[in-house]
This record gives structure tokens, sequence and C-alpha cells, in this order.
């Protein structure tokens, strides 16, 4: 009789074992199929809207890569200069049939009787207005500006400095007013003044000396 227990209890302590170690087993090959775990990347610095680049640090904007502000040069180059104006060249002026009517017509109606128009000034200049008021003629060029009047023509403002100069065609004066000199001279009966914001002292001279009635 006990041997026959005995015999059960054997069997059944065999397949208590038996089903540990299948256990154990299925448990150890769900593990070794699993691959390991790598370390997660620690994760970078971003700028969002708002921010600021950590000191140190520039963040380079699309379309600006290698630009030079403006107004400032290169790494070993100078500021850009702008173009120099091509010097002034002094020529024969040049006046058209209609010019020649309009200024006969215009010195009549400003009272000057005999007006007096230059033979030479920079070569590609010409008449661009003409103005009239009692007793003065004002003719503009592109680069100078010609007053005449049949009374003294005087300075609009403190003169600041006077000093003569000879002429071929008489004596001249020039005279400083706010920095800026217009030459006065008179030929015959009539007081001219010439200025001019491009030409030279030199050039306007020139342009006097060579001051002559129409033909």
């Amino acid at each position: 009789m006990k041997t026959k227990k005995h015999a059960q209890w054997m069997r059944t302590a065999a397949l208590l074992s038996a089903l540990i170690l299948t256990v154990t087993l299925t448990a150890c090959k769900k593990e070794a199929a699993q691959p390991p775990k790598t370390p997660e990347p620690a994760p970078t610095e971003q700028t969002t809207p708002g921010q600021t680049t950590p000191p140190g640090q520039t963040t380079p904007q699309p379309g600006q890569s290698g630009q030079t502000p403006p107004g400032q040069t290169g790494q070993g180059g100078e500021a850009a200069k702008p173009p120099e104006e091509a010097p002034i060249k002094i020529g024969q002026l040049q006046y058209t049939e209609i010019e020649r009517t309009s200024l006969a017509t215009a010195a009549k109606n400003a009272g000057v009787p005999t007006y007096y128009l230059p033979e030479r000034g920079a070569s590609d200049d010409k008449i661009d207005q003409m103005a009239t008021s009692a007793k003065l003629l004002t003719l503009k060029y592109y680069k100078m500006t010609i007053l005449e009047s049949p009374e003294e023509i005087k300075p609009s403002g403190k003169v600041e400095s006077k000093q003569e100069v000879k002429l071929r065609n008489g004596t001249g004066q020039w005279v400083t007013v706010d920095g800026k000199k217009t030459l006065y001279l008179k030929l015959d009966k009539t007081y001219i003044a010439l200025s001019s914001d491009k030409l030279s002292e030199a050039d306007l001279q020139t342009v006097a000396e060579s001051l002559a009635t129409l033909k």
C-alpha cells in the first residue's frame, strides 16, 4: 500500500518539475529573442520663435551668408567710391534760329536794349530757360546762369568778399555771398552777372570774355 502511494507521489513530483522547467525555458527564450536596448540620444537644443541664439553662436539667415553690410568693406578692401564726373570741356556754343528770335523778344520785354551771349562755354551746354522781369533778363543754361540789365546788378545778401579780375574785354569783379561766387562786369551800357555751380572760376572767366552781341 505504501509502495503504491509512494509511486504516485513520485510521478506527481516529476510532472511538477517538468512543468517548472518548461516555464523557465520559455521565459529564457523570450528574453533572448528581444534585441538589446540602446540608449536614446540626448535631445538637441533648438531655438524657438522669440528666443535668441545662445551667446557665442550666430544663426545664418537664408541669402545672407558672406554678405557685407552696406557702408562696410570686405576683408582687406576699401569703401566703394562714387564714379567721378568727367571734366568739363570748354567749346563753341551754338544757338538755333528759334533761340535767337526768342532771345530778341525776351530782351525787349525786359527792357535790355543791348544784350550779350557767350560764344564759348561747356561744350554740351545750351539755354534751358529764359525769364524776364523789370529791367532784368535771366538766361539759365544747364551749367550756368547769366543776368543782364541796363541798371547795375547788386548782390542779394551779405557780401563776404570782393576781388577784381582783369578780362580781355574789361574789368570784372568776383563777389562772394553765402559762400557762392558771382562774376560781375559791364559791357558798354549793359550790366552782366555770371554764376555757376559746375564751371570753375577760370572757365567762367573764359565765358565772360566770349560775351558778344548776336550778329
